[in-house]
């Protein structure tokens, strides 16, 4: 027994020492591999030991200009025990220079090709840009031309190419002068894209004999009139309601409507392109002002005012009824050409068994003749169209885009397998 009074020496440890343990492998001493462990407190808190005193260093007296340059040296304010955020000799510090705020010009007009609105200023007066008298004078300036005999209708000025592509087309048919086509059956915006950059007058998007569906078609009509010289036509599939709006929402600049057999369908027709207070056409254009170039918060408005009354209304004659017809078709008016679908027109005239198809193509072109309308045909080649032009024919279809495909690849093979003839 340890004599009275005697106290057990504890171990001595340094800091941060884990306790040396006995590998139960080895049985040598080593160190926890995770750090010293958790240490419970003891019962009685220990007394800390007393801080020591921090000496403060007196600071030098700094003159204004120093303490100026100090403060721009350290911006942040400093939390030292004897330091204070507040100034207390010297002159006030400056603060930071900010970035001069422009005060606004006095008065911004519109930049030419733009028809945002830019709001006076505090000391003049912008007049609103297409005021009701501006219009009123420039409508009452045109000449009295009807509407069928205006070459350049009167519209906004921030048109760009696209707008003009669509004037041209119709002028040139109303002074029968010939416009070339190309027939786009492919279904797709970048073949669409490729043939209006070849030089064509207008193309026809065709979505009565091709798996074309409205997104697609919007996506053409876009890619054709991106060219700035190519309209884009869209030959809807029947004469429902839901057709018109797709096609002439998303900006084409003319529609080929099949199998026109009476006056009254000419009428509804007319009606379904045209916006109140002559036709019914529903207000929703929101895509077709940019298939014109409009832009800016007036582009809706642009377009309803000036070009939707510009739009191409095309009715096709393909069977033996129509082409009876005809001559009450033309009477309705509405129309800007008539189109001939040779195809369906032959088939319906060898199902009569009554009528040979030369005397129904005369009857078509003589009835044309006689109303003073534009007549258009398909022809499946450059070499067809010309022939056609020559029968009085003006708004041509001299192309296909399947068809410029398939012969073009033929053609280049054909050349190619040419040149092997020496290794046969």
């Amino acid at each position: 027994m340890p004599p009275p009074g005697h106290q057990p020496r504890q171990p001595i440890m340094q800091p941060n020492m884990a306790p040396r343990l006995r590998s139960p492998v080895s049985g040598y001493p080593h160190r926890h591999p995770m750090g010293p462990p958790m240490q419970h407190p003891p019962q009685s808190q220990p007394q800390l030991a007393p801080t020591q005193p921090q000496l403060v260093q007196p600071q030098p007296q700094l003159t204004p200009t120093q303490q100026q340059h100090q403060q721009q040296q350290q911006p942040g304010p400093s939390h030292g025990p004897h330091h204070s955020s507040r100034q207390t000799s010297g002159p006030p510090l400056q603060p930071h220079q900010q970035q001069p705020v422009l005060p606004p010009p006095q008065s911004q007009q519109a930049p030419p090709g733009h028809t945002r609105y830019y709001p006076p200023g505090p000391s003049s007066q912008v007049p609103l840009q297409h005021s009701v008298a501006q219009r009123q004078s420039a409508s009452h300036s045109s000449h009295h031309i009807p509407h069928s005999q205006q070459t350049s209708p009167s519209v906004s000025p921030h048109i760009s190419g696209s707008k003009r592509s669509l004037n041209r087309l119709k002028s040139k048919l109303q002074r029968r002068i010939p416009v070339f086509g190309v027939w786009l059956t492919i279904p797709s915006p970048v073949t669409a894209r490729v043939m209006a950059a070849q030089g064509f007058d207008w193309a026809c998007i065709d979505m009565e004999h091709t798996p074309t569906n409205p997104a697609l078609m919007a996506e053409m009509v876009a890619a054709v009139a991106g060219s700035g010289t190519c309209a884009p036509i869209v030959r809807v599939p029947s004469h429902a309601p839901e057709w018109f709006k797709w096609a002439l929402d998303a900006g084409a600049h003319g529609i080929i409507v099949p199998t026109v057999n009476t006056a009254e369908e000419m009428r509804d027709i007319e009606r379904m392109c045209r916006y109140p207070p002559t036709g019914k056409r529903s207000m929703g254009a929101f895509f077709a002002p940019n298939a014109f170039g409009l832009r800016g918060p007036r582009a809706v408005n642009d377009y309803v005012e000036h070009v939707s009354n510009d739009i191409l209304v095309i009715p096709q004659i393909e069977s033996v009824e129509g082409a009876a017809n005809l001559p009450s078709i033309l009477k309705a008016g509405g129309m800007d050409a008539i189109f001939v679908g040779p195809y369906d027109l032959n088939a319906s005239v060898r199902a009569s068994h009554d009528m040979q198809i030369q005397d129904v193509m005369v009857h078509i072109e003589q009835s044309a003749k006689d109303s003073d309308v534009p007549l258009g045909i398909y022809a499946s080649s450059g070499a067809a169209a010309g022939s056609r032009l020559r029968e009085g024919y003006t708004l041509l279809v001299a192309a296909s885009d399947i068809e410029c495909l398939s012969s073009s690849a033929a053609d280049n093979l054909d050349r190619a397998r040419s040149e092997t003839r020496h290794y046969r």
